[in-house]
């Protein structure tokens, strides 16, 4: 109890004078040693009790936010704001990661289509991403955060979910995408009919609404 009684002194005094940066030589804490001659007490070193790091957070509480704040769950995943706490938005496809806020498009990959714009020809079209049959790439929708609008990347296949395939979740589908519509459908992007029947498929290419980290837009797939 006296530590913690003379760790709260401190912390107090941290945050009046923003100091601390340096070891208190006369500070011996309860006995509790450390290795390399240093004692595991020391407010400045990298114990659980250093001042300048995340277990005495004095910032307040973590992961509050409010209105449409976004952030990034490291690299990985993209946060929105939900009930004044971030909660993941959306996992970033493979060869994406966040970055401010939003899944980035993939970077161009030599020698393969990864990276590839697919919205080259009026409009998405899951076809673009098709010249090798046996890579597995999908058409996928980023957000341009400037302009919060959508533009469509070549990028390896999400999940396993083509064209019409019934989903719950967007990564049950190649393009990361599950459009809500008849209980949930996977968004392959198209332009014409003729791009939904190849190999004699009978699907059409239809208008269906889709939302993309927060933003919504209507969207042509295949369906």
């Amino acid at each position: 109890m006296k530590y913690l009684a003379t760790a709260a002194a401190l912390a107090a005094a941290c945050v009046i004078g923003a100091g601390c940066t340096a070891h208190n030589p006369n500070f011996t804490g309860d006995g509790g040693g450390g290795g390399g001659g240093t004692s595991s007490h020391d407010l400045a070193g990298t114990s659980g009790a250093d001042l300048a790091g995340v277990v005495f957070d004095l910032s307040g509480s973590m992961g509050t936010c409010a209105a449409d704040q976004r952030q990034c769950s490291g690299t990985v995943a993209s946060d929105h704001c939900e009930g004044g706490m971030f909660v993941v938005d959306r996992v970033c496809p493979p060869a994406s990661s966040c970055a401010t806020g939003y899944c980035a498009p993939p970077a161009a990959m030599f020698g393969t289509q990864i990276g590839a714009r697919c919205d080259a020809n009026g409009g998405a079209q899951q076809l673009q991403c098709m010249a090798s049959p046996t890579a597995t790439l999908s058409c996928q929708p980023f957000v341009d955060p400037p302009t919060k609008m959508l533009r469509w990347f070549c990028d390896t296949a999400v999940g396993p979910g083509r064209a019409g395939q019934h989903c719950t979740k967007p990564g049950d589908c190649r393009s990361g995408v599950c459009a809500a519509v008849n209980g949930g459908v996977c968004f392959d992007a198209c332009l014409r009919d003729q791009d939904c029947q190849l190999g004699g498929g009978t699907l059409t290419c239809k208008s269906v609404q889709i939302t993309v980290e927060g933003v919504t837009i209507t969207a042509k797939a295949c369906g």
